[in-house]
């Protein structure tokens, strides 16, 4: 089984083992990659509203907003 699966297996086999720096290395791991999926998915859905904005598709549903410029 590839270590990059789709779903790989939770549980780190060594944690145990490698030490207090290398726990502290994959939890601040973790935690970056979850702050930017946070972000990505932040941005897309910043950017699909402003888009809805644009193409007045906000104003049927009652948000009225206008652009700031054109």
């Amino acid at each position: 089984m590839s270590a990059r699966s789709l779903f790989p297996n939770r549980r780190d086999p060594y944690w145990e083992v490698n030490g207090p720096a290398a726990r502290r290395e994959q939890r601040r791991r973790t935690t970056r990659g979850a702050v930017a999926l946070t972000a990505a998915v932040a941005a897309v859905a910043v950017t699909a509203f402003a888009w809805s904005v644009e193409l007045g598709l906000a104003a049927l549903v009652g948000i009225r907003l206008a652009p700031p410029v054109g």
